[in-house]
């Protein structure tokens, strides 16, 4: 069903992001106006990666809250990065102080570090203005941090991180164990709290994402140049390299997509298709999308695998007991490309049977038409 597939190339490129947010939003750090007579850039530091030593807690004045020193021996520390301009920031503040009540032990930290202007007076100002207006809302210290050279840099830049609300949890032992969205760090930072937490493997994870990143970011600048181009050789190199550094079943999905559309490269992709029904076989929602993208009428597709994608379709019926209205529509739709128009009139009426009012519903009525005229004509 197009409402519930990846059919085109705008929502292609929808899934290789350019930020590096996943499912929580993030806004772009805003980059400070340079002085007149600004020094020569600093050498970039040292990257910061989780498992790391922290890296030293350096600031211009308390806003809010007990005072310390240093990150302390045997304490776990939260330092969120945040900005007054910042929505999801501000959207996120009432959770670090709900995490901040539960944990009492555990040092909460909002790092105003990212305020805009050049005035730091005025941004001291704009911050203690906004935390006093906030009240017990914002229930954790609070700091400004106008140096860059301070948190910024040996922080967020070195972890790669461009975007807030950012949060980094330090661990007793004085390690980066988390780096991520405050309204994500439930769960780890229970289990860092208890003891639990597996900072090697997480480490490995981190370092996976962000190279996957680094893929996604490529095939989507590829993807971007070849519209306009027609050149779909860098979009293949760029998704061959993606799968051998950071393969993942989403990005096998669209390298089918495109080997299989407008790469013209039908014979690369079904081999790729077939290595998605090995390790989705028992996720529905992928075997739907394999089978639509296939087989949907606009996706072009110029030679489809109907062999796959009846096995695909087939199999998300089956995962589902054939009472998804929307699994049931694609199977009509891949008997009907096989030239099957009575079965898949047959199946379009199950679909329908079991689909909810609202416009996915309408759209199927239309192709239940289509097929009916279909069979008329012979």
């Amino acid at each position: 069903m197009t409402t519930l597939a990846t059919t085109t190339l705008a929502v292609l490129l929808l899934a290789f992001p350019q930020n590096a947010a996943k499912s929580v939003p993030a806004t772009p750090i805003k980059a400070a106006p340079a002085a007149q007579d600004a020094p020569k850039r600093a050498e970039a530091p040292a990257p910061l990666k989780l498992g790391d030593p922290a890296p030293a807690f350096k600031v211009d004045e308390w806003v809010k809250g007990e005072k310390f020193d240093s990150l302390e021996s045997g304490k776990v520390h939260v330092l969120e990065f945040w900005a007054t301009w910042c929505g999801p920031c501000i959207t996120a503040i009432p959770h670090l102080t709900e995490l901040q009540k539960k944990y009492p032990d555990v040092r909460f930290v909002g790092v105003a570090s990212s305020e805009s202007g050049s005035d730091e007076a005025a941004k001291l100002a704009k911050v203690k203005e906004f935390v006093d207006g906030k009240g017990d809302t914002m229930a954790y210290r609070v700091v400004y941090v106008g140096d860059r050279s301070k948190m910024s840099r040996p922080w967020m830049e070195a972890a790669g991180q461009s975007g807030i609300p950012c949060t980094f949890i330090v661990d007793a032992s004085g390690r980066v164990a988390w780096i991520g969205h405050p309204m994500s760090m439930d769960k780890p930072l229970e289990q860092i709290v208890a003891g639990k937490y597996d900072v090697a493997k997480a480490a490995a994870e981190f370092e996976q994402g962000r190279a996957a990143k680094m893929a996604q970011r490529a095939i989507s600048m590829a993807i971007r140049t070849a519209q306009q181009s027609g050149d779909w050789g860098p979009v293949v190199d760029a998704l061959k390299a993606g799968l051998e550094k950071t393969p993942s079943d989403a990005m096998r999905m669209s390298a089918v997509q495109i080997l299989a559309g407008p790469a013209k490269r039908p014979a690369d992709a079904w081999g790729i298709a077939e290595e998605i029904l090995r390790n989705q076989g028992d996720d529905a929602m992928s075997m739907n999308q394999l089978a639509w993208l296939i087989v949907d009428p606009q996706g072009g597709v110029a030679e489809p695998n109907l062999e796959i994608a009846m096995r695909a379709a087939k199999r998300a019926c089956e995962l589902t007991k054939n009472e998804d209205g929307s699994m049931i529509d694609t199977l009509a739709r891949v008997h009907f490309a096989k030239g099957d128009v009575a079965r898949a009139i047959e199946l379009q009426k199950q679909a329908l049977a079991k689909a909810p009012e609202g416009p996915m519903k309408k759209e199927m009525e239309g192709t239940l038409a289509e097929y009916e005229t279909a069979l008329k004509k012979g």
